[in-house]
């Protein structure tokens, strides 16, 4: 525009002459407050299974098995409230409590989703168009080990790019994967196996705790080794590091050969089968940013304590957090219901903070020396919660409320919003259930609801990964 005509325009605007320019118009309607409790859908409880929940700039997305146990998705419009479902041609037709559902949204605003499986076909899907999720369609992702899947993981790689892992194989007899997306296509990250069996020997899996990114740029991980099917077969805890996830290291910086095998992994506890140890370990960073692991095992007396693991300067130092005189000691296979949980350690406002359940004391929170970890005091409740609004529904009996808090995309943090749902607990290790004695349909249904305000009182966990 030549300038006196950008100074003609200005001189008609200010006396209010200007013609309206109908094709830039960017007034939008206001968006509808979000009601405290929204009712999404009907879900199926007869067992507990995750659920997972995703918040975007434009609405929050459920993965679920709906009423009918068709492994589902719903979109909830933030702004008009408005709500979509899809179903996938997955089928959730057993009682196994190992069959969650994963999800998480690419770089490109796609959303995936991975679940109903334990050591089962990969059942995976991916949107073909952003923000639509009826243009989700079930697919392979490489076509290779993709007979016998179990614990899908998505998680981001440093550049962004998408990433799953996934155990092919089965308990005590697993190796876990590495894809990466590329662009549209997934490739293979490792040429092979993190970990596997140390060949010739007597067959492992690896129980793990994720890809944890700690404040030194690493990703850092920690596991328990487990024999057999059997939970009492678990042994010893292990860890490694990795910039990259290609190249993995010890904590003292030495190369590690790939797969990591009982043979060359770095033991960071030597704790023998039978020792009490469960696979619900957890990986957090004390005041120092140093890799903490918070694990399970008897004492010497053969009670049950929190034990924890921090590298120090000198290497691993083992310190016992509890002083319970009480045994917790599962057997066999199958999903285990839960009596300790705890939450990993976190540092917040200077405190150094975990929150622990325990079927004899309830939830409590232990508070930390940041640096040497000695236990400080003991706090009744959740602390890590305390600001959180407590979630109310009618529980029938022989019901457990489950409430999954949703998380922003990429992040590990989670925001204001909830979903909550019923269901029988996890406690047939995962065989067909018998109703009649708990007076709970064993097709129980109840709703699928979303909450506006993060729950309280949630369970730190319900249920231990097992075979």
């Amino acid at each position: 525009m030549k300038k006196w005509h950008r100074y003609f325009w200005f001189f008609l605007t200010a006396l209010g002459l200007a013609p309206r320019v109908w094709g830039v118009e960017t007034n939008h309607p206001p968006c509808k407050p979000i009601p405290e409790n929204v009712s999404l859908d009907q879900v199926w409880g007869g067992t507990r299974v995750n659920f997972d929940s995703i918040e975007t700039d434009k609405a929050i997305y459920v993965g679920y098995f709906d009423k009918d146990r068709w492994l589902s998705i719903i979109k909830f419009n933030t702004c008009t409230g408005e709500i979509n479902k899809s179903r996938l041609p997955s089928r959730f037709t057993g009682w196994d409590a190992h069959n969650s559902i994963a999800m998480e949204l690419d770089k490109n605003g796609r959303i995936h989703i991975a679940g109903n499986m334990h050591a089962s076909p990969l059942v995976y899907g991916r949107m073909a168009i952003e923000d639509n999720i009826e243009s989700i369609h079930l697919q392979s992702m490489t076509g290779i080990d993709e007979d016998n899947v179990t614990y899908p993981k998505f998680f981001f790689f440093p550049d962004g790019s998408l990433g799953f892992s996934y155990r092919s194989g089965v308990s005590g007899d697993g190796r876990e994967i590495i894809n990466r997306l590329s662009g549209i296509k997934w490739q293979r990250w490792l040429d092979r196996p993190l970990f596997s069996s140390t060949p010739d020997t007597t067959s492992v899996n690896a129980y793990h705790t994720g890809f944890q990114l700690g404040p030194d740029g690493y990703f850092h991980i920690a596991w328990v080794w487990r024999e057999n099917t059997n939970i009492e077969s678990n042994f010893h805890i292990n860890y490694a590091k990795s910039k990259d996830l290609k190249n993995w290291k010890n904590s003292r910086g030495e190369p590690l050969t790939l797969p990591i095998t009982p043979a060359n992994a770095e033991t960071v506890d030597n704790i023998a089968q039978n020792s009490g140890l469960i696979n619900n370990i957890k990986l957090g960073f004390n005041g120092n940013g140093r890799p903490t692991i918070s694990y399970i095992k008897f004492d010497d007396h053969g009670f049950s304590q929190l034990f924890h693991a921090y590298q120090a300067d000198l290497g691993w130092k083992i310190i016992q957090s509890t002083s319970w005189t009480y045994r917790w000691d599962p057997r066999g296979r199958g999903t285990i219901p839960s009596e300790i949980g705890f939450s990993g350690v976190l540092l917040q406002n200077g405190q150094l903070l975990e929150a622990v359940t325990q079927s004899k004391t309830g939830n409590t929170t232990l508070v930390y020396n940041p640096k040497t970890l000695l236990t400080i005091s003991e706090k009744k409740g959740n602390l890590l919660t305390k600001n959180a609004k407590k979630i109310i529904r009618n529980i029938p009996q022989g019901a457990i409320l489950n409430i999954r808090k949703t998380r922003k995309s990429g992040k590990s943090h989670f925001n204001e919003f909830s979903i909550s749902w019923l269901s029988h607990p996890a406690n047939n290790r995962d065989k067909p259930r018998v109703c009649q004695s708990v007076g709970l349909p064993c097709d129980f249904v109840s709703d699928l609801q979303l909450h506006s305000s993060t729950a309280s009182g949630a369970p730190i966990e319900k249920m231990r990964r097992e075979p």
